[in-house]
């Protein structure tokens, strides 16, 4: 999947936002009203990841809204009962394991939740921090040697050492891999790892796990949004995005039609995998280009870019450039022996493959007194742009009547 500039980044601000609010409220032990309802929030926002986890491959989100969940019950049921010391110790357990969890998912890749993976996932996590809070209250009675090692726990540091951790793995899995989810992650951590250390009397822990849970649900929503309106290959908005576009469009503006030439040759020849690498390079110079233009993927080896408020003139001014930009810039096709992805550096000693010249056709159309509506003008441009082809590729044609 290529990875767009830019993934993550409702979620990371739009969970920030929700984090401050369920901080403040905890802090401040604002009153919240309905409290019984809000205790099981986070239960209940399981459910429904639980079933959008049943209708989408999202195994991650299952799997760490089904933790916060049992981080609340536990929070509400188990650890309010028993000594003073069983209590304390089975909250910083709680503190230990959570955040190793959530770095845990963090590194897992998403499954079909009914595949046996993501089932043994579940089943290991459904039972693993039960089990280590019935072990630590069973074992905070005595004061032997079981007991003098959960005791460590107990260390402020240990706690520390662990979210720091986590904290490492989880932005580090946003920063490689840029999606809603890992964006999610980091806020979560930061909300379940507050809710275990607020042990006051108050609402504060479901409020934060709450939080938490609708997160998970935000990260959601901006991957379903990508899903459906960018394309997954190229990282640029797609077809359903273009047509919203083309709605918004009022009055002046321009619509450009661009085909890359020769295409199908190309990935005759040189394969499809060379034929997906050539379609992200054309598509990151198309994104690039000026006047205000807005590029998307129309589908095959065709792209279109919209103008909003530009005057033809000034869009063949912009397109011109990218067209020479995209004939100067050789693809050069992957040796046998060279790496998948492309190295932060050059490596030396190392044979290039060879470089082909990729080419570019456009055509572009304002709106007239025959062409009124956007559809109109785009089914104009596309026409320019076959009289670009024909007339030897590697061009720009404008209809401007």
């Amino acid at each position: 999947m290529a990875t767009e500039r830019g993934a993550g980044t409702a979620t990371l601000w739009i969970g920030g936002l929700l984090a401050a609010v369920a901080w403040l409220i905890a802090g401040l032990g604002v009153a919240v009203p309905y409290r019984p309802t809000v205790r099981v929030l986070p239960e209940l926002l399981a459910v429904l990841a639980l079933a959008l986890g049943l209708r989408f491959p999202r195994s991650r989100l299952v799997v760490a809204s089904l933790l916060v969940a049992i981080t609340s019950l536990l929070l509400r049921g188990p650890l309010t009962t028993g000594t003073e010391q069983q209590v304390a110790l089975g909250i910083a357990l709680l503190g230990v394991l959570v955040p190793l969890d959530l770095a845990l998912i963090g590194l897992a890749s998403d499954q079909r939740l009914a595949s046996w993976k993501a089932l043994g996932q579940l089943v290991f996590l459904a039972m693993q921090l039960p089990l280590g809070v019935a072990l630590v209250a069973i074992a905070g009675r005595g004061s032997g040697a079981a007991a003098q090692a959960l005791s460590l726990l107990r260390v402020r540091q240990t706690a520390w050492a662990v979210l720091l951790v986590a904290g490492l793995v989880v932005g580090l899995g946003y920063l490689v891999r840029r999606t809603s989810f890992d964006a999610a992650l980091l806020w979560v951590l930061a909300l379940a790892s507050r809710a275990i250390s607020a042990q006051e009397a108050t609402a504060a822990p479901a409020v934060l796990l709450t939080a938490a849970q609708l997160v998970l649900l935000v990260a959601f929503v901006e991957d379903a949004y990508r899903l459906a309106y960018h394309d997954e290959l190229t990282g640029l908005p797609g077809k359903r995005a273009l047509n919203e576009g083309l709605r918004r469009l009022r009055e002046k503006y321009t619509v450009a039609m661009i085909d890359i030439d020769r295409f199908k040759r190309f990935n005759d020849r040189h394969g499809h995998d060379a034929g997906d690498q050539v379609l992200r390079m054309v598509a990151q110079e198309i994104a690039r280009v000026g006047a205000g233009g807005r590029a998307y993927r129309y589908g095959g080896e065709e792209f279109a870019v919209l103008f909003p408020g530009t005057a033809p003139e000034a869009a063949l001014t912009a397109l011109d450039i990218v067209r020479e930009t995209i004939a100067r810039r050789l693809f050069v096709l992957r040796g046998p022996d060279r790496p998948k992805n492309k190295p932060d550096r050059p490596l030396r000693g190392r044979p290039q493959g060879p470089k082909v010249a990729i080419t570019v056709s456009i055509g572009l159309a304002g709106p007239s007194a025959k062409r009124t509506t956007p559809r109109e003008v785009l089914k104009a441009a596309d026409r320019a742009l076959y009289r670009a082809k024909r007339d030897g590729r590697n061009r720009v044609v404008a209809t401007l009547r």
